[in-house]
């Protein structure tokens, strides 16, 4: 079984196929990079060298996360582990779970001004000297 590390001439005999087992397929590298926007033609050994890269990157995000297969790895983990690493272009895919609760009123403002004056008209009838509730815009 080969190594992860870099391939020696030995590793590829003159007329041989690439080693294997190869993790990522050469046929979705192409395809992802037909779709950028510099086209450019490229060989399979490209296509190859781009698929072990891709795949070591896997690797190694797996390796950081679960600290060598020792932790469980989650989507927190993973987003918080985005979020702090030198992989800046990947933090708007990955970004750190926000609960509903805790954003509900940033994104509906007019139901917590419909549910405050109700709430202190409630509290009013009960309790007139009870000052109302504050108003969160």
């Amino acid at each position: 079984m080969m190594s992860s590390g870099p391939l020696e001439p030995s590793d590829l005999p003159v007329f041989a196929a690439y080693p294997e087992p190869i993790i990522v397929p050469l046929d979705h590298v192409e395809n992802e990079m037909k779709q950028t926007k510099n086209t450019m033609e490229v060989d399979e050994t490209a296509l190859y060298i781009m698929s072990k890269a891709v795949e070591e990157f896997i690797r190694q995000l797996t390796r950081d996360i679960s600290c060598n297969g020792t932790k469980e790895m989650d989507y927190d983990s993973f987003a918080e582990y985005i979020q702090n690493s030198e992989f800046k272009s990947l933090r708007e895919f990955f970004p750190e779970r926000v609960r509903y609760g805790d954003i509900k009123h940033l994104l509906f403002p007019e139901q917590l001004q419909q549910q405050s004056p109700s709430s202190s008209q409630s509290s009013s009838s009960s309790s007139s000297s009870a000052p109302p509730p504050p108003q969160i815009h």
